[in-house]
């Protein structure tokens, strides 16, 4: 005898049950759904994997920046880390960036200072006049300008700039006649 002779027509209900049987879900249990917790999990997994969505560097401290550009036994005056406003010509803030300033002294002489500073920057070796110098340094993209404004006057100064893509170091090295200390005003200017 052929299973799909019945002596009754098949009822809306019987298609209904026989599809179910098929796919493994049966009248009385619960329609099978998928959980959105695995999914959500995965897609916060994935969102830390990948890092941060916006890239914001961290600012050295002032102190650590000072380090790098301080005088041996120098005294610090003034110090400050500050945001630097980068602006454009309508005064709307183009990137952030920040600005740290400290001025030193020194009872060294301003020969020995500036000897300090051309050994640290290698590149000014020798380049002491009263026009503005400028040689490239051994990292692609840095030029270092040197300026010396002191013949004729009762002050010695002195102006090396360090200059690369995102970052903007002054230092003004002054000393008067007669006075007791050298002074190192020193500027930093670095793009975050």
């Amino acid at each position: 005898m052929n299973s799909c002779a019945h002596s009754q027509t098949p009822t809306v209900s019987h298609w209904r049950d026989l599809g179910a049987a098929r796919l493994g879900v049966y009248r009385h249990s619960r329609p099978r759904r998928f959980s959105k917790f695995p999914f959500i999990l995965l897609a916060c997994l994935g969102l830390l994997a990948s890092g941060p969505l916006v890239h914001a560097e961290d600012s050295p401290t002032l102190l650590t920046m000072i380090a790098r550009w301080q005088y041996p036994d120098s005294q610090m005056h003034g110090a400050t880390m500050r945001d630097a406003a980068t602006t454009n010509a309508l005064g709307d803030r183009t990137l952030q960036s920040v600005q740290y300033k400290v001025v030193l002294t020194t009872k060294d002489p301003l020969t020995k200072v500036i000897a300090y500073y051309e050994a640290k920057l290698p590149s000014i070796v020798n380049v002491r006049s009263s026009k503005v110098g400028t040689k490239p340094a051994a990292d692609p993209g840095q030029s270092i300008t040197v300026h010396e404004d002191s013949q004729g006057r009762p002050l010695t100064l002195h102006i090396i700039c360090v200059n690369t893509d995102k970052a903007a170091t002054t230092l003004v090295i002054s000393r008067a006649e007669n006075e007791p200390e050298t002074h190192i005003a020193w500027t930093h200017y670095v793009k975050l």
